[in-house]
């Protein structure tokens, strides 16, 4: 199936909230989020010749992946909390890595420069203001992506986690060319959470489910059972 027109929200973002850790830590930049723009805050030289015949020309030198978010603040949220408490941090404090796979599956990601920080704010009736941008420091990874190939089903094997432990779902997408973006969710958080890499924690001895959905094509989605034993 051609993805055709898809919308806005079939685009998954993810920040590392650890970046001084060795293994990073991806959380989802979604929630309270309503805007999202991009631009390549390009470099433009417009120069003159005696053969132009009075008229310039224009060439782009040099420019910056740029991503401007805006929504309002969700105090709890653990890439918004991230966000916020950079602000007052600067230098290499304000570096991590991002990461944006849009809904042909055309990853990039790389180390960006966060930037422009507004933690909260606003009238005095109306939810908290939030924004920021995400530069791109050079030349992200790039995986290309695949138009002509929707998401069509997901698939998952129960997980078995002890307290205290972890292990991953590890979804699959069919077919295989389809964007491997998905969402995570569990029923029941207290007896398991769940990362936005797919990655169970065990917190009290009990059986939920985890909910793995196409973000995407969000009717594309599917449920396992999770079962949490003592430690």
């Amino acid at each position: 199936m051609d993805i055709g027109f898809a919308m806005n929200y079939a685009n998954l973002y993810e920040i590392n909230t650890t970046p001084e850790a060795a293994a990073p830590t991806w959380e989802r930049v979604a929630a309270g989020i309503n805007s999202v723009e991009w631009e390549g805050n390009e470099e433009v030289a417009q120069d003159s010749y005696y053969d132009g015949d009075g008229l310039s020309s224009s060439e782009v030198t040099g420019g910056q992946i740029v991503g401007t978010f805006e929504g309002h603040r969700i105090h709890g949220n653990p890439a918004q909390d991230f966000i916020a408490s950079r602000l007052v941090a600067y230098g290499a404090d304000r570096k991590t890595d991002f990461k944006w796979i849009a809904p042909d599956g055309q990853t990039l990601e790389g180390i960006v420069t966060i930037a422009n920080i507004n933690p909260q704010g606003g009238d005095p009736n109306a939810k908290s203001d939030f924004g920021f941008e995400v530069h791109f420091n050079g030349m992200p990874s790039f995986t290309e992506g695949d138009s002509d190939t929707f998401p069509e089903a997901i698939k998952a094997t129960a997980v078995t986690v002890k307290v205290g432990e972890t292990a991953s779902v590890n979804p699959t997408i069919a077919p295989e060319k389809a964007s491997p973006a998905v969402a995570y969710a569990i029923d029941d958080t207290n007896i398991a959470t769940v990362d936005a890499n797919g990655t169970v924690k065990g917190v009290k001895a009990g059986k939920t489910k985890v909910t793995i959905k196409s973000c995407v094509r969000p009717i594309i989605a599917i449920q396992a059972d999770v079962t949490v034993s003592g430690s």
